[in-house]
C-alpha cells in the first residue's frame, strides 16, 4: 500500500484544534466510527473495492461557543491513503442569532436520495450515489447566519471560495464515457475558478416551524458544481476543455401530516443555467447554451405493519429543449420522471434492520434496487451486507451502470 505523507500543516492544524479544545472549552467530546467495506461485483467476479474508513468527530463547548473538527482517513489496497476533514467550524451564539464560520456541510429541502434545493454544499460523486449520505455532502468554508424571530428563522451563506463536486476518476467503474466521436477525446480537468470576490456565492432562506406545517423559501447565486463542455479542439484525439458555470437558482420546500402520514413537497428553479450542446460532427463542436430547468418532488411517508415506508415522485423539466444538449457526457432530456421507495422494519428487539431503497426512472425504464440488512452485535458494533442492483435501458442514470451490480459487505465500530 503506498501512503501519502502527511504534510506538517496538517499536524500543526490538528494539534492547534486540540489544544484549543482542551484549553479553553468547558467540555470536550469524542466520537467517530471505523468502517471495513468490501464489494464483490458480478460482472467481473472480483473484488472492486476494499476500503477502511474511520471518521471521528471533536466536538469542544465554551459558553457561548462551539468548534467542531471532523477529520476522516480513508484507506484501500490499491488507492494512497487519503487523510481530509469534512467539517471544521466554529459556532457562536447570540441572544437570536448563530453564527457559524469555517468548514461545513449544508443541508436544505425535504427529499431523500436527490438534490432539488439541497444545492449549497457540493457532493463527492466517486461512488456515484452509494456512498453513505454524509459523505457524499462536502463541506465547504462559510460563513452561515440563522437569525431567529418568533416561528422565523433567516439564513444567509457566503461561500468565499468555490468548491466544486468531486467527480469519478477516468479509470474508476463509475467514470461517464463520452458518446459517439468524443469517446475517445482527451478530456482536460476544468480550470479552478479564481479566489475572488465576484466569484464568491450566496444563499438564502426564509424557514417557518408551525404547529401544523414547516415551510421554507430559497434562494442562491452559484456556481454549476459540475463542470460542462466549454470547447471541443477537432484533432486525432479530440480535446475536450471544460469550466464551471454561474446561474441563479430559487425554490421552496414544504412537509405537513395528514392523518398519521408526512407529506413533503419541494420545487425549484435553476435560472439560465450553462449547458453544452454538443455537434458531434465531423468535426465536433461545442456551443454552451443557457437554459431554465425546473424540479419537483412529491413525498409522502407513513407506518404499515410496524414498518416505516416512504415513497417520492420526482420531476424534471428543461425549457427550450434540443436533441444536442449534454450534461456530464450524457444527453440532457426534456422531460425526467423518477419514483423512489423506502420500506425499512426492525426485528429481534431492533438488533436486525432491513432495508430496501429503489431508484425507478421511467424514460428509459431502468433502476437501482438496493437491498440490505443489518445486524447489531453489540452496542455500537454493527455488521451489515447488501446489493446494489442496475437494471433497465442503459441509456438512463441508473441502466448505463448496468455492467457495476455488486454485492457489498461491512462492519462498523461507533465510538
Amino acid at each position: 500500500m503506498r501512503h501519502n505523507k502527511i504534510k506538517p500543516i496538517v499536524l500543526l492544524a490538528a494539534l492547534f484544534s486540540f489544544a484549543i479544545l482542551t484549553l479553553s472549552a468547558k467540555s470536550i467530546e469524542f466520537n467517530g466510527m471505523l468502517r471495513d467495506y468490501l464489494a464483490y461485483t458480478f460482472a467481473n467476479s472480483e473484488f472492486a473495492v476494499h476500503e477502511q474508513a474511520l471518521d471521528f468527530t471533536l466536538t469542544g463547548w465554551g459558553e457561548h461557543t462551539r468548534l467542531v473538527v471532523n477529520p476522516t482517513v480513508y484507506m484501500s489496497d490499491d488507492k494512497p491513503l487519503t487523510l481530509g476533514i469534512r467539517e471544521a467550524y466554529m459556532d457562536f451564539f447570540l441572544e437570536n442569532a448563530d453564527i457559524r464560520i469555517g468548514k461545513q456541510a449544508i443541508i436544505w429541502g425535504e427529499a431523500e436520495g436527490a438534490f432539488i434545493t439541497d444545492l449549497v454544499s457540493p457532493r463527492d460523486m466517486r461512488s456515484f450515489i452509494l456512498a453513505d449520505f454524509k459523505e457524499i455532502r462536502k463541506g465547504v468554508p462559510a460563513i452561515k447566519v440563522d437569525y431567529y424571530k418568533d416561528a422565523f428563522t433567516f439564513e444567509g451563506i457566503w461561500i468565499p471560495r468555490f468548491v466544486p463536486s468531486t467527480l469519478p476518476d477516468k479509470e474508476s467503474m463509475w467514470a461517464k464515457k463520452m458518446p459517439g466521436q468524443l469517446a475517445s477525446a482527451t478530456v482536460n480537468s476544468p480550470a479552478s475558478v479564481e479566489a475572488r470576490l465576484e466569484n464568491s456565492e450566496v444563499f438564502g432562506k426564509i424557514s417557518h416551524f408551525g404547529s401544523k406545517a414547516n415551510w421554507a423559501l430559497m434562494g442562491g447565486y452559484a456556481f454549476t458544481n459540475e463542470p460542462y463542455i466549454s470547447k471541443v479542439t477537432p484533432g486525432t484525439p479530440p480535446v475536450i476543455d471544460q469550466e464551471y458555470g454561474r446561474y441563479t437558482m430559487g425554490g421552496g420546500s414544504l412537509s405537513t401530516t395528514v392523518g398519521s402520514s408526512v407529506l413533503r413537497l419541494e420545487a425549484a428553479g435553476y435560472f439560465d443555467k450553462p449547458f453544452a450542446a454538443v455537434t458531434q460532427g465531423p468535426p465536433p463542436s461545442v456551443v454552451v447554451e443557457n437554459h431554465h430547468q425546473v424540479q419537483a418532488l412529491a413525498g409522502l411517508d407513513w407506518s404499515l405493519w410496524q414498518a416505516q415506508m416512504s415513497a417520492q415522485y420526482i420531476f424534471g423539466y428543461l425549457f427550450d429543449h434540443n436533441a444536442k444538449l449534454m450534461e456530464q457526457g450524457r444527453p440532457v432530456k426534456e422531460y425526467s420522471n423518477t419514483f423512489t421507495f423506502r420500506v425499512q422494519k426492525t426485528f429481534i428487539s431492533d438488533r436486525l434492520t432491513a432495508k430496501l431503497f429503489t431508484y425507478i426512472e421511467t424514460d428509459p425504464l431502468n433502476a437501482l434496487v438496493r437491498p440490505s440488512l443489518s445486524w447489531s452485535i453489540e452496542d455500537g458494533v454493527v455488521l451489515e451486507g447488501g446489493v446494489d442492483l442496475f437494471v433497465g435501458d442503459e441509456d438512463g442514470t441508473f441502466g448505463y451502470y448496468k455492467e457495476n451490480s455488486l454485492a457489498w459487505m461491512a462492519v462498523r465500530w461507533y465510538f
